[in-house]
This record gives structure tokens, sequence and C-alpha cells, in this order.
């Protein structure tokens, strides 16, 4: 037996990985989270509204989700509060856009380096060097300069408020926008797979993931040739906000309870807290989101595969196209009623707020809730229970982590980075 402990490369934050190999497989394995930055207990005693200035800090890649947790926890806290629809819009336009680039990202700079360290060649997608690498940086930055037309600036954006937005965009920004979104849907089906809309569109409602093609299709091809098709299988218990799928095997969807997530501080390796649904380690991401959105694609992997390595990337890279459509028909709705008012003001009755609410957003990597109790419109106390706290969180006494489970059997080390990179690793969120 021997014990093998690495720092992770190419993840978001810190995360070392500590693997335990018997016979030449992994027979154990954590992930251990370092540091801690206390933002939760930085929010204490604070004003309602900093928080709307503070957790978008907590993340570079994924601040304009926890932006817009903290500014729904506040609202439920208000009771029923009717925003102006034009803020509604442009809320679901900026969230859908963050989703977006990270998933572009994430898979030409996170993910498909991996597969050159395996031997490949592949010079088109070398980090620095290759031509659809620097194109993919590009396309990224592009979706981000849409997100800061409304937000004002992108990370870390704070335009959000109870009641709405502060901004108050027009035609020519909306236009603009608009041929951004033109353009990201061109890089999808040139480059990511590599076939006409109607193709494409043919493939996914037959779900015939096998007929991909372009880097997408590259990525299918190695993954299968690798033998990682059937590598990185957890607990296939989904989690999103609003569904559970806690039995596969049954087919059963149910609400969820939010009351039944408990959150336990006491890992003995991990500055990572433990999160567990019903006493149960659930996953949560695209892989959830998209077999509810019944993406036939994602619905037939996970059918056939579960929760492993192929499904969990193809459902993140393809929801890219998903949320293109939503983006782009939000849009078109925002021009015909650009001239409606952003926002009304709440400020007073916030600044007066008590009681404890929670705010719910669906995340690049999952579900993200922000939890508020607040006294006379101070936060008494603040909890933020990231999508990585679900995926990449320590085990418990009865149950190993989600990401921890998947790498069991594996006999590569290069692999089983790759399986736990396939939840897309965000350390920063995780030990806020």
């Amino acid at each position: 037996m021997r014990i093998e402990k690495k720092v992770l490369l190419r993840v978001e934050g810190h995360a070392q990985l500590e693997l335990e190999w018997r016979d030449g497989v992994i027979v154990d394995a954590r992930v251990r989270a370092l540091g801690s930055r206390g933002i939760e207990k930085v929010l204490e005693e604070r004003p309602l509204m900093d928080a709307m200035v503070i957790t978008p800090r907590v993340c570079g890649i994924c601040g304009h989700a926890h932006l817009m947790a903290s500014v729904k926890a506040v609202e439920n806290l208000l009771g029923w509060v009717e925003i102006p629809e034009k803020a509604k819009i442009v809320r679901e336009i900026t969230l859908s856009l963050e989703r977006i680039q990270n998933h572009i990202k994430w898979f030409y700079l996170f993910l498909m380096p991996d597969f050159i360290r395996l031997g490949e060649n592949l010079p088109d997608l070398e980090p620095y060097r290759g031509l659809t690498w620097k194109r993919a940086i590009h396309v990224s930055s592009e979706v981000a300069k849409a997100i800061a037309l409304f937000s004002g600036q992108w990370p870390h954006s704070s335009y959000a408020v109870p009641g709405g937005i502060t901004s108050h965009p027009d035609n020519y920004q909306v236009n603009l926008a608009l041929q951004i979104i033109g353009k990201v849907k061109d890089f999808f089906l040139e480059k990511m797979v590599g076939m006409k809309r109607d193709e494409y569109e043919k493939i996914e409602k037959l779900g015939l993931w096998e007929r991909l093609k372009g880097d997408i299709g590259t990525f299918i091809e190695l993954t299968l040739e690798h033998g990682l098709d059937n590598k990185g299988k957890s607990y296939n218990r989904m989690l999103t906000s609003d569904y559970v799928i806690p039995f596969p095997s049954e087919k059963k969807i149910l609400p969820i309870e939010y009351s039944k997530i408990q959150v336990h501080s006491n890992s003995l390796y991990s500055e990572t807290s433990i999160v567990r649904y019903k006493g149960l380690p659930y996953e949560t991401g695209p892989l959830a989101r998209m077999c509810l959105a019944e993406n036939q694609i994602v619905k037939r992997l996970f059918r056939n595969y579960g929760s492993t390595f192929l499904s969990r990337v193809l459902a993140r890279v393809l929801e890219i196209w998903k949320l293109l459509l939503e983006v782009e028909k939000h849009l078109n709705s925002l021009l015909s009623i650009i001239d409606e008012p952003s926002c009304v003001d709440l400020i007073d009755k916030v600044n007066k707020l008590s009681g404890e609410s929670i705010g719910v957003v669906e995340a690049s990597r999952g579900t993200l809730i922000h939890k508020v109790k607040a006294e006379k419109g101070r936060i008494v106390k603040y909890r933020i229970v990231t999508p990585s706290m679900w995926n990449i969180g320590p085990r418990c006494k009865k149950f190993l982590g989600v990401a921890e489970k998947a790498m069991l059997g594996i006999d590569n080390p290069i692999h089983a980075e790759m399986v736990l990179k396939s939840f897309d690793v965000c350390s920063v969120c995780t030990v806020r």
C-alpha cells in the first residue's frame, strides 16, 4: 500500500488530492481544500445591503451567482416582492452568461489539456499556443463583456439589489449582447460540435452522442480510447434547486426540501464542511440539470452510464447550447420592454428587516444556497452552501464524499485527476 499526495493543477483555488493505492488501483481518496477566508464571519453584524457587495467576492468565476443568491435571500426575507419584469429578465441573462463563459473556459483550459499529459498530440488545444485554445479564451472573454454590459463590471458585480437592478440597459447594449451571443453560437457549432445547427439539434433530439464531432467529438473519442467512459461513477443521486433524484433505478423525481439539508463543519482533513440531504451525499451540477431538462443525449448517457466522467463532462458542455438559446430569447424579449423601470426602492424596508430566509440559484457548478438571519436590518448569521461542498466535500462517518467515491478503482493518477476535474473543482467557493 502507498499513499500519494499531490497539489491539483488547473483548478479554481488550491486543493490537494491524497490517493491510497493497493495492487495498482485507488482504494481510498481524500480531497483536501486548503485554507479558509471566513467570509461568512465577515458578514456578521453588517447591514444586509453589504451582502450584495461582499458575497460576489467569494469567487472570481461564479461571483455573479453569489450576488443573485444573496439578493434572493433578502427579497425572500421581505416576503412577496414584485420586481420589474425587466430586472427579472436581465438577472436571468447575466446568470446564464456566467455559466456559459465558465463552461467554455473549463472545457478548454482545465479539462482537455490533461489528454496532452496522457500523450495525445493536440496542437490546437495546447495551452497558450494552440489556435483553438486561444480562440476559446477570446470567446469566453466576449461573454464576460456581455455580462458587463448589464452589470457594469465582471467579475464581482454588485448591480442586483433587493427590488431589481441598478442598471438601465438600452437598445444598443442589448443588440451588442445579441451580436456576442451570435458569435458564441458560431463557435459552439463550428468548433465544439463541428456541424450545422440543424444536424446538431437532430442528433440532440435523438440522443446520439456518438455522432458529435468537433472538439467534443475529439473528447468522446479520447475518453473511449483511454477507458474513461465508465470511470468516475459516484452515487447517482442528483440534486438541483427544485428537485432531487434520490433513487435513479426507480426514475423517481421529488421536490427538494431545504429543511432536510444538513451542514457539519467537523472534517478532520479538509476546510470544507460536510453537506448531506436527508443524511445522504448528493451530486449537483449540469448533469443533474440536464437530466431534468429532458436533454436526450444526457438522459441516455445517464441511463447507460450513470454519473460517470463521460456523462458529467458532456452534460456540462452541451448545456452551453441550451443556455445560449435561452439568453437569445431573453434578449429579444428585453427589447420590447426596454423603457420600463429596472427597480423598485426597497432600501428602507431592508434596513428594518428581521427574520430568516434563503436564496437559491443554479450556478455553473450546481445548486448554490445562501441562508441569512437578520435583526433590524443587520446580519446575525450567514451561511453559504456551494455546489463544490456537495461535490468535492469530505466524508462523514457513513459515506465518502461524492468525488472521493468517484475515484475509487481507478488505476491511473492522471485519470483520477481528470475524474475530480469533471466536477469543475472550485476550492475557493468551498472554503469561504
